[in-house]
């Protein structure tokens, strides 16, 4: 039951993210450099936590081989979360550079592509999640 709870609750979170965070701070037209920042806050706050809830669940969990994917792809996007960390600190102000840059547009496909992760890893948890507790014998 508990379980059940932790994989809801990251699958949910996953669900702010794709849907409601990145939505907002990375379409936004001015301050893409504030809305980068806070959106980069957001995003290592919920690594922590993620990690945890993923740990935990592969500690109560049967099913470890879903569990291990789940994991696999939260490092992935950890992994390119650093990169692009880096990269913003080589770019410095994005606000100030040119929007067809090279730069930037390595760096806005990069963007897109962590949120792309972000969305396969939601669709991955609510798989497990149905897979694990659906139907009427998880109930």
């Amino acid at each position: 039951m508990f379980e059940k709870l932790i994989l809801s609750l990251y699958t949910g979170t996953l669900f702010s993210i794709v849907f409601l965070v990145a939505p907002v701070l990375l379409r936004t037209e001015k301050d893409k450099n504030l809305a980068g920042r806070f959106y980069g806050r957001i995003l290592w706050r919920f690594y922590k936590l993620a990690f945890f809830m993923l740990l935990f669940y592969f500690l109560l969990a049967d099913e470890k081989v879903y569990t291990l994917l789940l994991m696999v792809g939260l490092a992935l996007n950890v992994w390119l979360s650093f990169y692009l960390k880096n990269l913003k600190r080589d770019l410095g102000d994005i606000d100030q550079i040119d929007y067809n840059h090279p730069k930037r547009i390595k760096f806005r496909r990069l963007s897109l592509l962590s949120t792309a992760l972000f969305f396969i890893n939601f669709l991955l948890s609510i798989f497990v999640l149905i897979k694990t507790f659906g139907g009427v014998d998880g109930v």
